[in-house]
């Protein structure tokens, strides 16, 4: 998932010269990773996307902050990247600089019932923490390919449940760089959205309240749901999840099946045969083609049930 910080534009950036000059600074100056023009194929779940012109990786929060405050001088636009998935970047890229949180910002703890993970720690991991320290309640999110830090800007979840489901509070950095801590009321949860999404605050971590359990009741449930989602869902394809958000009184694969979706095609990207809400991107796809076939599955719904879906997936970059 991407976070947008606020007053700047990802439309309009520095030229090159200036993007190469800042480059080397950020080298110079921090401990992290600094890349040029990285092809964000290599980050996302679909394996498509042109490249960012700065692809930053912090060593721990103290550098984070200090790549915060050169960008924010050199009035470049900064995104945050998780597991780069529930994400389409243009085949142009992204103008201005991406920063990945993974693998830096990704320590898990408990203390008492609560698992205390930080935004860069993929969901998957946590789950198996948990259900190691034999604590319930997360095996509902168990094969969402996201990390913490995107699931709650997004309120990741699936047909049994969502991440805010369990949300204590979390911990955030803002434009100023300062820390700050937010409850769950003040996070605004609702289906598939949060009071983050606006921009303006960096996910450092969550804290999880679950519930003791017995380890091999909870792993026996894992597997359940894992054998589940396999069965229903193009586990292991090139996609990056639902591509449109359930409607209130029908789930959207039902409507995209009931509207022949399945199978359909446009270049290298395909709408799976095994759930209509998923497209797949096969080699030598691009992210014009799988905006271009969502466009035509949100057509046919619209043709055959008078229905408007909405995009899950987020669109990134120079489109």
């Amino acid at each position: 998932m991407v976070t947008i910080l606020p007053n700047h534009s990802t439309e309009i950036g520095p030229d090159r010269s200036s993007l190469d000059g800042l480059a080397r600074e950020l080298t110079a100056k921090t401990r992290g990773e600094v890349r040029r023009d990285e092809p964000m194929a290599e980050h996302t779940t679909f394996r498509v996307g042109g490249p960012a012109d700065l692809f930053l990786t912090p060593s721990d929060e103290d550098d984070l902050v200090l790549m915060l405050r050169l960008l924010y001088q050199a009035e470049v636009p900064v995104q945050l990247l998780g597991n780069g998935s529930n994400l389409l970047v243009a085949d142009r890229g992204i103008r201005g600089a991406v920063i990945r949180l993974t693998p830096n910002f990704a320590r898990v703890s408990r203390e008492g019932d609560t698992l205390v993970a930080g935004a860069g720690a993929k969901l998957a991991h946590v789950v198996h923490v948990a259900a190691e320290e034999s604590l319930s309640g997360l095996e509902s999110t168990l094969g969402i390919p996201g990390t913490i830090g995107g699931a709650l800007v997004m309120n990741a979840g699936t047909d049994v449940g969502s991440i805010s489901d369990l949300v204590e509070s979390a911990t955030f950095l803002t434009g100023a760089s300062e820390r700050v801590e937010k409850s769950i009321e003040q996070l605004c949860y609702r289906y598939r959205h949060s009071a983050l999404q606006g921009g303006g605050l960096i996910v450092l971590e969550a804290r999880l309240k679950l519930a003791p359990g017995d380890r091999e009741t909870i792993q026996a449930k894992m597997t359940r749901l894992r054998e589940k989602r396999t069965s229903r869902q193009p586990i292991g394809s090139r996609t990056a999840g639902s591509t449109f958000k359930n409607p209130p009184d029908i789930a959207a694969g039902k409507l995209l099946d009931r509207s022949g979706c399945k199978g359909g095609c446009v270049g290298n990207a395909q709408v799976s045969a095994v759930h209509a809400n998923f497209i797949t991107a096969h080699p030598g796809a691009t992210a014009a083609d799988i905006l271009a076939l969502a466009h035509w599955m949100r057509d046919r719904v619209r043709a055959e049930f008078d229905r408007e879906l909405e995009l899950e997936i987020e669109l990134v970059g120079d489109f």
